[in-house]
């Protein structure tokens, strides 16, 4: 059987839809609307049924965090116009996502924000969720390394430090909603802080 005409397993359909009944819970009611009564009612599944899947409120926390990275990786806003530099064109890629995520995908950034949070106060989801924002930042890194090297971003930039910048503007930007015309000022500001004059 050929994978065009394999069917869906039951169980990956039956614990996909329980991650995205708590996703739902959370984009509505914030972390305190996460309850596995509400859960199973919303996946129209019984309570067993949900600890059957996940034992745990972390487990299903986990499983949140993996809808979310995975759609973060999935969803993005249009391509930008290649401009001949990798860097630039992955930096122009960050601003289009970011607008994207506000306009378009907003649940995802309501449901990373209520996440976050909570991580502050819970070791438990710290550990799910700080891994998804060290990659973010990794990958930022990466790209302001790449940059140098090409000879397009200014070479006294400290990678690490200007990763934790771009992340937490773009984190701010996503939070406090800023609209287009503010956001386009944002970012207009940000490449002119990375690029070599």
């Amino acid at each position: 059987m050929n994978a065009q005409t394999e069917k869906p397993n039951p169980s990956d359909e039956r614990r996909r839809s329980l991650v995205c009944a708590a996703f739902e819970a959370i984009a509505a009611d914030g972390f305190e609307g996460l309850r596995t009564r509400s859960v199973a009612a919303r996946a129209e599944v019984n309570i067993a049924t949900l600890h059957y899947y996940f034992p745990t409120k972390e487990a299903l926390i986990g499983g949140v965090a993996q809808y979310l990275a995975a759609q973060f990786v999935a969803l993005h806003g249009p391509p930008p116009v290649p401009s001949g530099s990798v860097a630039l064109d992955r930096l122009h890629q960050e601003f289009s996502d970011v607008q994207f995520y506000c306009e378009q995908q907003s649940d995802l950034v309501v449901v990373m924000l209520e996440l976050q949070l909570r991580a502050r106060r819970d070791e438990a989801i710290a550990a799910i969720i700080d891994p998804l924002m060290g990659h973010w930042r990794g990958g930022l890194e990466q790209m302001i390394r790449a940059g140098i090297e090409e000879g397009v971003f200014r070479a006294d930039l400290d990678p690490p430090a200007a990763a934790s910048v771009l992340t937490a503007t773009f984190s701010g930007a996503l939070t406090l909603g800023i609209s287009e015309p503010g956001l386009e000022g944002v970012f207009v500001e940000l490449e002119r802080w990375l690029l070599r004059q």
